[in-house]
């Protein structure tokens, strides 16, 4: 009796292919082609006992299966897809509390009955925290070795065409990406198998994507940071801002009547955003006694009070990193040459660089020269009186060691 009623009424009755999104026959078919039906969900009460609209806002469906009541119906099989390399997870936020934002709007809200939930991506360029939080959102992570640009495409695609085989209209496929390359194989699964397809795609996504599926969600949707966050970072701030005032508030001593600074406060900004990343603490060590500190006023202050400063050699300037000293004798030229080759006149800062300048030229010194070695002269330091006396001392010297030699040869 019902396939007899059923086939006195097809105009009355919803054509499927209509409802799933695509009709060949157009106004030559004998079933219904309504576009307000297509937008709802829920059958009419009334089909087909006594309704006999053909402008009826609800569905009029041809499988006696689906004329029970809503509440006895089964649930419409969904599944999601998530292409993680194209769409990240962002900064800062849990893919858990994206996840259950995702199933509350496309799966819960809709009554719909989940399949599976899967992202594809190589699974060492997903942090170990960001795993533990997929696997208790219980999300599967399909691991794609394969290192060739797509890889992770075409494994979607694989799965897409599975998905297809085994389940059947109407059926709900959820793909997370932004990606042109899906265009081809999403049209095909809402023009011919019937399927409803949505896409959660990112801002560079194309239009013709967003034209394909029947619906499309922006990323940020589901990934908007809760309003929380956005006070603790204000509180962060003016906690930073009353600190650094309260470290430059100078305080006038009452015995000597003197105008004291206190010392200045430790990084505040640098130290929150550390631990709000979960990293350690940025420290700051002394080149001479290796203590740390976590700010550099701090270590800037230990270094003048125990003076672990760096002082140049001509004008007992200090410096507090080396860097600094070295840039300073280059400006100023203040470089002490201790060492001069008696053969070219060249001065060298190290015993070492001398030697090295000897064996490589051949310059060797004599005996009376290795002696006077021993005692350094400075000619950027000393003045015209100096350099006479150092001068008439080496004559002095060259001639002792000329006495010495010959009473050594008279006596053999």
């Amino acid at each position: 009796m019902a396939n007899s009623c059923q086939g006195d009424l097809k105009y009355l009755t919803d054509c499927m292919f209509f409802i799933n999104g695509y009709c060949k026959l157009n106004d030559t078919c004998c079933y219904r082609h309504c576009r307000e039906a297509v937008e709802q969900i829920n059958n009419c009460l009334k089909w087909p006992k006594t309704c006999r609209d053909v402008n009826c806002p609800y569905r009029h469906p041809t499988k006696t299966s689906e004329m029970v009541p809503p509440s006895s119906k089964t649930k419409s099989l969904v599944s999601i897809f998530w292409d993680i390399e194209n769409v990240p997870i962002p900064k800062g936020q849990k893919p858990f509390d994206i996840v259950q934002r995702i199933r509350q709007k496309l799966i819960i809200e809709r009554s719909l009955h989940e399949v599976d939930f899967s992202c594809y991506c190589n699974s060492i360029t997903i942090s170990e925290s960001n795993q533990i939080s997929l696997h208790h959102a219980n999300v599967r992570i399909v691991h794609v070795p394969d290192r060739k640009p797509g890889a992770c495409d075409r494994q979607i695609m694989l799965d897409l065409v599975r998905f297809e085989r085994i389940c059947h209209s109407p059926a709900t496929v959820v793909l997370i990406s932004g990606d042109i390359d899906f265009i081809g194989i999403l049209n095909g699964l809402r023009h011919q198998a019937g399927f409803r397809v949505i896409v959660i795609h990112n801002k560079p996504a194309k239009e013709e994507l967003k034209a394909t599926v029947n619906e499309h969600y922006p990323w940020e949707l589901f990934t908007v940071q809760p309003t929380v966050v956005v006070n603790d970072l204000k509180s962060i701030e003016n906690e930073r801002t009353s600190r650094a005032e309260q470290s430059n508030r100078t305080r006038h001593s009452s015995r000597n009547r003197s105008l004291r600074r206190r010392d200045p406060s430790p990084n505040i900004a640098a130290r929150q955003r550390a631990i709000a990343n979960n990293q350690d603490i940025q420290k700051f060590q002394c080149p001479e006694c290796k203590n740390e500190y976590e700010s550099i006023q701090s270590l800037r202050q230990h270094q003048s009070a125990k003076a672990h400063q760096f002082n140049c050699p001509v004008c007992d300037e200090k410096f507090f990193t080396t860097i600094a000293q070295t840039q300073h004798q280059k400006d100023k030229n203040h470089y002490v040459l201790d060492y001069k080759c008696c053969q070219c006149n060249r001065y060298f800062a190290k015993i070492e660089s001398l030697n090295q300048h000897q064996q490589a030229t051949g310059h060797i010194l004599s005996s009376s020269e290795i002696l006077n070695q021993n005692e350094p002269i400075r000619p950027q330091t000393m003045n015209n009186d100096n350099k006479k006396d150092a001068q008439r001392i080496i004559l002095e010297g060259i001639e002792a060691m000329k006495q010495i030699y010959l009473k050594k040869s008279l006596k053999k």
